[in-house]
């Protein structure tokens, strides 16, 4: 890897990719294949960090790997058309998640809280997670276990995967202009999976399955409800337009042994010769120009075209300038309208993780074990696993976050939040406890010390089993919101607000009208494919070979 500034003298270059991420390794590692970009001073890529990767990182926590960002892939493909991840390593260790444990509900005490249906079909929900009678659940961590029978956590899972399902299936059938107006929230509310699981399924646990639902909010980063908004864009919530997608088929599958090796295998020819220079964050760039002029706190350089692969958190708060600062805009002058529009109208949001590491896997162990082990189930087929089968993942809730409770057809109301705990044991070897929060309760734990948002994770896994387990022995909670330069994890499609044209206007590039062009990469440019780091990849691809091909025509015409 490049060292600081290496390039004080601002050195011209071919093309300039801003961004060491997925995306912008992506579209370097690919120009650099083609002659055009192997000459010396054609090509180099300026990250802000003092590392490469962007949303993609890992950190050692009392020798265990902690994967801080993305840790799986959405869809191997098939056959015919495979994810490009699946390819790129071939020797990857990949397993599906396939063991769930699922725990019911706390009580609550009757308070559901006030909700009000807006014209949009949009429900704001008043109350908070004081609505749950016993706040901590069981903090003391005596008493029954709230394990959830294999049975009839066969019926909760399959209802949540069915609904995600039909959603798809809903999506697709619907024109894009109504899509954009339908909430996912209203959506599931008259899904007739979710309905046939409240049919099926007692009655004591129909508090648990209409917390369910909060699974979308971790998968899509993206709020339900106006409480789960963790700014003022977000408080349209997540609209039916994020399911009309046509992404990947096959297996959802995690990455046993991380990330990392993905971006050091695209990243490999790059730093083979010197091609990135980390430390270097972008503070203008002078597009309406030939050449375009890019400055950095410390070095200016020049470009016959810039690839920006920013984030879109990142790209949102810089694009205007920072509102009361004299902090002048990124991009010089400010981008065209459609481009700020569509900055202004897609949804970015936060999902961070608090790991619980372990000195070793106490839940494999009694007393522990036989108080959950009757209720793991197979995610693929329902059935119930063996009975030493170590589960992938435990669902519960805590009353310590304020989620919220959706019911088929009738109101929305405030609930306590469903925690997604990933039993890293079983997937990497390290007696690590993995919880994803989401949206504004990912904002919430970043201003929490981490020992403050372990400590609720560890309540509520007392409260789920009914037993107090042992201290972490180190606890890591990302901060994805607070990092300035990704300031959310993902993108996401607002109800009322966001078009695919939206994704697709940053697909066109920017010309100057004095010769410059700027173009733009990263999960957020993608159709198809935007969340994931194959959207990453591939829009890094795509924005490659439109300069290669642009490249191709200009020798052709001469």
């Amino acid at each position: 890897m490049a060292g600081h500034s290496p390039n004080n003298g601002g050195s011209h270059y071919k093309t300039i990719v801003i961004g060491a991420g997925m995306s912008g390794l992506a579209c370097a590692s690919r120009l650099l294949q083609h002659p055009s970009h192997q000459k010396p001073n054609s090509l180099l890529v300026l990250e802000a960090r003092n590392r490469i990767g962007g949303r993609i990182d890992a950190v050692h926590v009392n020798g265990c790997r902690l994967d801080t960002g993305a840790n799986w892939i959405h869809g191997t493909g098939m056959k015919e058309i495979p994810n490009p991840l699946v390819e790129i390593l071939p020797h990857k260790r990949m397993r599906p998640l396939d063991g769930a444990v699922a725990f019911k509900a706390p009580k609550s005490d009757g308070d559901a809280g006030v909700t009000h249906e807006r014209e949009d079909g949009w429900v704001e929900v008043d109350g908070n997670a004081n609505s749950c009678s016993d706040q901590s659940g069981n903090q003391s961590g005596s008493g029954e276990p709230r394990t959830i029978p294999a049975a009839s956590t066969s019926v909760l899972m399959g209802s949540v995967w069915g609904m995600l399902g039909s959603l798809h299936e809903e999506a697709a059938s619907t024109p894009d202009t109504e899509a954009k107006k339908r909430t996912v929230l209203n959506a599931i509310r008259r899904n007739e999976i979710f309905k046939f699981a409240f049919a099926e399924l007692p009655p004591e646990l129909h508090s648990t399955l209409s917390g369910m639902p909060q699974f979308v909010e971790n998968m899509e980063a993206a709020p339900l409800a106006a409480q789960s908004a963790e700014h003022d864009r977000g408080r349209a919530g997540v609209s039916l337009a994020e399911y009309a997608i046509d992404d990947f088929d096959g297996d959802q599958v995690f990455l046993q042994d991380g990330y990392l090796s993905l971006i050091d295998e695209v990243a490999k020819s790059l730093r083979g010769q010197d091609l990135i220079e980390t430390g270097a964050e972008v503070k203008r760039i002078q597009w309406d120009r030939a050449p375009v002029v890019v400055e950095t706190g410390e070095s200016t350089f020049t470009a016959d075209r810039v690839v920006c692969s920013l984030p879109l958190g990142v790209l949102q708060h810089h694009a205007h300038g920072h509102r009361g600062s004299s902090t002048p805009p990124l991009f010089e002058p400010l981008l065209p309208q459609g481009k700020l529009d569509a900055l202004d109208l897609l949804g970015y949001g936060t999902l961070d993780k608090i790991f619980l590491v372990y000195d070793h896997a106490w839940w494999n162990e009694e007393p522990y074990l036989s108080r959950y082990q009757k209720g793991v189930v197979k995610r693929s087929t329902g059935e119930r696993q063996d009975q030493d089968a170590r589960p992938d993942s435990f669902m519960g809730f805590t009353a310590e976050l304020p989620g919220i409770s959706i019911h088929p057809e009738t109101e929305t109301s405030s609930g306590p939040r469903l925690l997604s705990c990933l039993n890293l044991e079983a997937l990497t070897d390290f007696p690590v406890l993995s919880t994803f929060v989401s949206c504004s309760n990912a904002t919430h734990i970043e201003s929490l010390s981490d020992q403050e948002a372990g400590a609720i994770v560890r309540r509520a896994l007392a409260s789920w089993l009914g037993l107090e387990p042992p201290p972490p022995a180190a606890v890591h909670a990302t901060r994805w919101a607070s990092d300035p330069f990704s300031r959310g994890s993902y993108s996401h499609m607002l109800t009322g607000l966001s078009d695919h044209h939206h994704r697709e206007e940053f697909q066109r590039p920017v010309r100057g009208n004095n010769g410059g062009e700027l173009r733009f990469a990263g999960e957020h440019t993608s159709r198809n494919h935007f969340a994931t780091v194959h959207g990453a990849l591939l829009s890094g691809w795509r924005e490659a070979d439109g300069i290669l091909a642009e490249l191709r025509d200009d020798v052709g015409s001469t």
